[in-house]
Formats: structure tokens, C-alpha cells, sequence
């Protein structure tokens, strides 16, 4: 069985501190969504609970990282062998219809027609 250390559950409550800023998540909705009451969510964060393993694959998976390279002791279990980069994927809504999109270095461009209503 997995045991989490203290410097796993720091990088957790970290991770969710920014994400939570980022995407404007209540620890309410987080809580809801993991199952677990927010006094439990909370709990484990500060690290009055301890880590579970179900835990920390559902919350990583919500918020969309990876546990295996966000985590020092399982980034340890696997070896120092990680990746000089990685893989990422961002999914993003507009309000219309896609059009063309083409990408520069770094910069994506959507074009999009959008429906504008005239009163």
C-alpha cells in the first residue's frame, strides 16, 4: 500500500490553492465532487487525515495533473527518470462556430463566427 508523505500532501493543498485561484472552485464543489465532506476535504489537505491513495487519483484527476509527476515520493518511486517535458491538453469552448485554426510557435489562433443579435 501507498503511503503519502507530509511533502505530498504539501504539494496537493499547494496544486489545489492555485487551481482553485485559477478556475474560481469552491472547496465545496471540490469536496462534492470527490465524495467527501468539506470538513473532510479540508482535513486532508491540512493533514489531520491522512492521504488516501483513491483519494489523491481522483482529486490529480479532476484537476488534471499527474500524480505520478506531481507527487515527490511517487516521482521518487518511479525513478529520477522524468521526461524533459510533457504532454498537455487544454479545452476550450467558444461562443460560435469554429471556423479555421492554425498555430504559430506557441500562439493558437481560432477563428470563429459568432451570432450577433440585432434588437
Amino acid at each position: 500500500m501507498m503511503q503519502y508523505t507530509e511533502q505530498d500532501r504539501q504539494v496537493l493543498h499547494d496544486t489545489w490553492m492555485s487551481y482553485k485561484a485559477k478556475m474560481r472552485v469552491t472547496q465545496i464543489e471540490m469536496a462534492k465532487r470527490l465524495g467527501v465532506s468539506q470538513l473532510v476535504f479540508s482535513d486532508i489537505l491540512r493533514g489531520s487525515v491522512p492521504l488516501e491513495h483513491r483519494f489523491v487519483t481522483q482529486f490529480c484527476s479532476y484537476i488534471g495533473v499527474d500524480p505520478v509527476l506531481t507527487l515527490p515520493s511517487l516521482r521518487n518511486q518511479v525513478g529520477a527518470e522524468l521526461p524533459s517535458s510533457v504532454t498537455l491538453t487544454n479545452t476550450f469552448i467558444v461562443d460560435g462556430d469554429i471556423k479555421n485554426v492554425r498555430y504559430s510557435g506557441n500562439q493558437l489562433v481560432v477563428e470563429y463566427v459568432h451570432s450577433v443579435e440585432v434588437h
